[in-house]
């Protein structure tokens, strides 16, 4: 669920359990936090600097490409040529993998688009959109009239747990992976993230390449990675903790999602608070009272958080989690291409 910079101080935070490590530090080793780190960063730098390149696609759907006699993207062709991946999925009982690509138009502009599966109608729905800038701003008036949206059926009723309107526009843009779910199709988003990579597999692989350094920098690696899988547990994409026992994600317990600035900031902050008590606790001389520390330091902020997300949430409208598990996967992909 959460930005890298909340992993990788986790991973940290997660090494200063160990008074070896600290005493390493203290002696301007900082081998063990750096490890622990570094360790609470690979699953993600796994998926998006390495994993998803290696992705085997049977379709790759560009918008620039599909176009009409006057030069505009055809969101028509587009839902058609996505409606025709699932039902070949379907129909040929085998796994479909679609990339859709982004339209850039200029150095900072892009064409953007949406994507519905219209689980009522059992349609492909593409939505032309406006201009925008890298930033995602939209500008006004920028819609092509007349090509507003496309849409197409799909044979098989379509199970897609997300539900929601993704939208398509600046840098590299999602795949998708359709595949015969009994009687009907399943979507999933991202298929290459959050496979091996956030699972106790890696836990394992993690610890013992730690152990050949130093016993202590196994648990620490192990630690930090299980962390790192157990926070991205609480949003909506979930992961594959038991591969190779099983190859599909679990879906998460849809606590929050990867952009939500409360909970990464707590995270933040309290690994920086058990980061500064682990070094005192573990100094020759400690200074910090632990039980006043741990509740003014820590407890109270979580609380006051709580308190601010719960007013929040009051104030907002809520959409359907399945909007937000969609919300989730597109926060991760941008989140890595910036």
């Amino acid at each position: 669920m959460m930005k890298g910079i909340a992993h990788f101080i986790t991973g940290v935070a997660v090494a200063t359990f160990f008074p070896e490590v600290v005493h390493h530090a203290a002696q301007s080793l900082a081998f063990g936090p750096v490890l622990g780190g570094l360790a609470g960063l690979l699953p993600d730098t796994l998926d998006f600097k390495f994993v998803r390149y290696f992705e085997r696609l049977d379709d790759e759907i560009d918008p620039a490409k599909i176009t009409t006699e006057a030069g505009h993207p055809n969101p028509q062709t587009i839902a058609e040529r996505i409606a025709a991946a699932m039902d070949r999925a379907h129909e040929g009982d085998q796994k479909v993998k679609v990339h859709l690509h982004t339209l850039k138009l200029g150095a900072d502009l892009w064409r953007q688009y949406s994507l519905i599966f219209d689980l009522e109608h059992n349609e492909v729905v593409v939505r032309l959109g406006p201009v925008v800038t890298t930033g995602q701003v939209p500008f006004a008036g920028s819609e092509v009239p007349g090509l507003e949206r496309g849409r197409a059926r799909v044979t098989a009723p379509i199970l897609h747990t997300y539900d929601a309107e993704v939208t398509i526009d600046i840098f590299s843009g999602p795949s998708l992976a359709f595949e015969k779910a009994g009687d009907a199709v399943r979507v999933t988003f991202l298929p290459w993230h959050r496979a091996w990579t956030h699972s106790l597999f890696l836990v394992l692989v993690l610890g013992v390449v730690g152990w050949m350094i130093e016993p202590v920098y196994g648990l620490v690696m192990a630690l930090a990675a299980l962390a790192h899988i157990l926070e991205d547990q609480m949003g909506f994409m979930g992961t594959n903790l038991l591969f190779p026992l099983t190859r599909r994600r679990t879906l998460g317990w849809k606590w929050f999602r990867s952009g939500d600035a409360i909970p990464n900031a707590l995270t933040v902050w309290v690994c920086l608070a058990v980061i500064l008590l682990n070094l005192d606790r573990f100094s020759a001389a400690p200074q910090i009272p632990v039980a006043p520390y741990l509740l003014v330091v820590i407890v109270l902020p979580c609380l006051l958080a709580l308190a601010l997300r719960a007013w929040t949430s009051r104030l907002a409208t809520h959409p359907p989690a399945e909007v937000l598990a969609a919300v989730e996967a597109l926060d991760e992909t941008a989140e890595v291409n910036i």
